[in-house]
């Protein structure tokens, strides 16, 4: 199984202010906000902290068909300054970021020896809805020149829960995915 997550630096400044008072007791544990109070870059720390309990999430949701709202339940241990594992109760997923001046990327796996495809592209519309079908498209474009399939013949589908699944003439494909959109930057991962 596999998530992603995607956060626009620039975007996400002027969308949450993670200074405001409470925000990191809301959202982080003690120990997190230890990792954010002595970073260089606490900016980029939170929103890296932030994605890593995303992407998680999504498998978490994936695996359990159960959605929450709780960020402080999903926990970051940090192995380097890009990878660590998040903890969902007894439930732990690898994950690994791409960290640039413009975005935070972040993939997580069941672990860290998982094998997966993923792409990274700028979108242009900022528009909600334009971004999400330009992601999709592109996943799909991906998916038929890899799999060798018509891409006429591809479709995305969310599940009860609402987790995006690929199909082929109406048969789901065999394919872990996840897709995630930000600001000006859209990604996609897939195993």
């Amino acid at each position: 199984m596999i998530g992603n997550d995607m956060v626009d630096l620039h975007a996400i400044t002027f969308q949450s202010n993670w200074e405001r008072p409470r925000f990191l007791d809301k959202v982080f544990t003690e120990k997190e906000q230890h990792i954010i109070s002595v970073s260089k870059n606490q900016h980029q720390t939170v929103w890296m902290l932030w994605s890593m309990k995303e992407a998680a999430y999504k498998i978490y949701v994936q695996q359990f068909g159960k959605r929450f709202f709780n960020p402080k339940r999903l926990v970051c241990h940090l192995s380097s300054s890009t990878t660590g594992y998040v903890t969902i109760e007894n439930e732990t997923y690898a994950a690994t970021s791409t960290l640039s001046k413009n975005y935070i990327y972040t993939v997580a796996t069941l672990n860290h020896l998982e094998d997966y495809k993923s792409g990274v592209f700028k979108v242009e519309n900022t528009s909600y809805l334009t971004q999400s079908e330009s992601l999709k498209n592109r996943f799909l474009e991906t998916i038929s020149k890899n799999m060798g399939f018509n891409f006429k013949d591809l479709n995305i589908k969310k599940d009860v829960v609402g987790v995006p699944q690929v199909f082929h003439n109406n048969s789901k494909l065999p394919i872990q995915m996840s897709l995630t959109h930000c600001g000006n930057y859209g990604g996609y991962a897939y195993s």
